[in-house]
């Protein structure tokens, strides 16, 4: 069977033979584990850069500057990445993408100097934009109604690779030091390239495939071929998922309650290595007694990694069942609970509220992808709008850690922590009131 891009793929009555990915799951389960695997290499430097940085020479600054600048370069690749998947498809910008992924992991064991660390934090953030569009676009692939499941069921698989890298990274970097951890890493980073190009993607993974196809194939029923050219254009235009999404009040609390959640998300996770020696720097006494903060820190974060695994299928569905609202507004009350006693006690007990903060993280993570997942399809463009929220999550993801370490240093870590948690729950406040607002409006109608 070919794997053209958007080539249909051909029915169960057909005579073509079935094609082994023909079932969404299926789908999302196979370009899930690709990207799994690729983004081991990310997730083990939220666990040992921050301890590594004197050995590697880095400073604290510039360890903000590294876990913040794949983030930053998602600024722009998001937007073009969504367009070229919107024109091309995605089989090829997929594969793409998970081989720029194993790449950038691979260049860390070189020990070349921060320049060429930025280099690929900049390239791994290429990637990323195009790994994660292809895993929104498998969910497109499958029912509406089972959104919520399958956004829960790609994020459990997606962070069970972060998890096994932050784990395994954590106890081999205490034995074997940095350069060892990252490229054993990296050779299971590598599984990514062939599980991508073995995939076959369906067309209904692109929303707009008919009308892309239609408009190809009958131009002598247009009167206007310069219009048709110039629709075409703008249907992938860089801005497109931006122009869509602002003019909507709905969609533009989307965006702003997933740039300060991640905000939140990568403040916790940058600098959780650094809070865990904080707090068991002069604590002699507990479970926890012999265990090196490498193991630690690769613990807490691989734990929550994990919990996407078990918990984030649940809470998709969880979410159909009760509304992906409420359910956030339930999950963020329990967080804010979480972060007060972690900011509170400083023993054995400030471990778990750290695990229990981050484990009710995954959920409210799950929820309002889910809830942005909804709101995509529901634009004329949503490879585009895809980009659009990946953006502002991403800009929320990219300032967390690059003022964390400063601000941690210069105010502690409860102003840090809570100004952060505040701004997610007035955000979501807002979301919440507008989106009764529109569902009360369609009820009227």
């Amino acid at each position: 069977m070919s794997r053209t891009d958007l080539k249909p793929q051909p029915g169960p009555s057909s005579g073509g033979r079935p094609s082994r990915l023909s079932s969404s799951t299926a789908l999302v389960l196979v370009s899930s584990g690709a990207v799994a695997f690729a983004i081991m290499g990310d997730s083990l430097l939220y666990a040992i850069l921050p301890l590594a940085a004197a050995q590697l020479a880095l400073s604290p600054q510039q360890v903000g500057l590294l876990l913040s600048a794949n983030r930053l370069i998602r600024l722009f690749s998001n937007t073009w990445l969504g367009a070229i998947f919107a024109r091309f498809g995605p089989y090829r910008a997929f594969v793409i993408s998970a081989i720029l992924g194993v790449l950038t992991t691979a260049v860390y064991g070189f020990r070349l100097g921060f320049i060429v660390f930025l280099l690929a934090r900049i390239g791994w953030g290429i990637s990323w934009s195009g790994l994660r569009q292809g895993t929104y676009q498998s969910i497109w692939a499958g029912d509406r109604a089972d959104a919520g499941r399958l956004m829960g069921l790609m994020w459990g698989i997606v962070r069970g690779g972060s998890a096994v890298s932050a784990l395994l990274g954590g106890f081999l970097f205490d034995y074997f030091g940095f350069q060892t951890t990252v490229w054993t890493i990296a050779v299971l980073s590598a599984l990514a390239i062939p599980i991508a190009i073995g995939l076959n993607w369906p067309a209904s993974a692109s929303p707009n495939y008919e009308d892309v196809q239609s408009a190809t194939s009958s131009p002598s029923n247009s009167n206007d071929p310069d219009g048709d050219k110039n629709a075409k254009r703008k249907q992938h235009e860089i801005l497109g998922g931006w122009i869509e999404a602002l003019s909507d009040p709905l969609q533009r609390a989307v965006l702003l309650v997933g740039f300060f959640k991640l905000l939140l998300n990568s403040i916790l996770i940058a600098t959780a290595s650094v809070f865990l020696a904080d707090r068991f720097e002069t604590f002699s006494g507990g479970f926890l007694l012999g265990i090196q903060v490498g193991a630690l820190s690769g613990f807490v974060l691989g734990t929550r990694w994990f919990s996407d695994l078990f918990l984030g299928a649940a809470m998709g569905e969880l979410a159909d069942l009760v509304g992906r609202i409420r359910l956030t507004l339930i999950l963020v009350t329990i967080l804010c609970i979480g972060l007060t006693l972690m900011l509170t006690i400083s023993n054995n007990l400030a471990f778990v509220a750290l695990l229990g903060v981050l484990m009710v993280s995954t959920g409210v993570n799950v929820v309002l992808d889910a809830y942005a997942n909804q709101a995509a399809l529901a634009t004329h463009h949503p490879q585009l709008f895809v980009g659009a929220y990946a953006t502002a999550s991403d800009l929320g993801s990219a300032v967390g850690p690059l003022f964390a370490f400063w601000l941690v240093a210069s105010v502690g870590f409860a102003p840090v922590y809570g100004i952060a948690a505040l701004l997610v729950v007035l955000t979501l406040l807002y979301l919440v009131l507008l989106d009764a607002r529109y569902t009360n409006l369609q009820s009227s109608v």
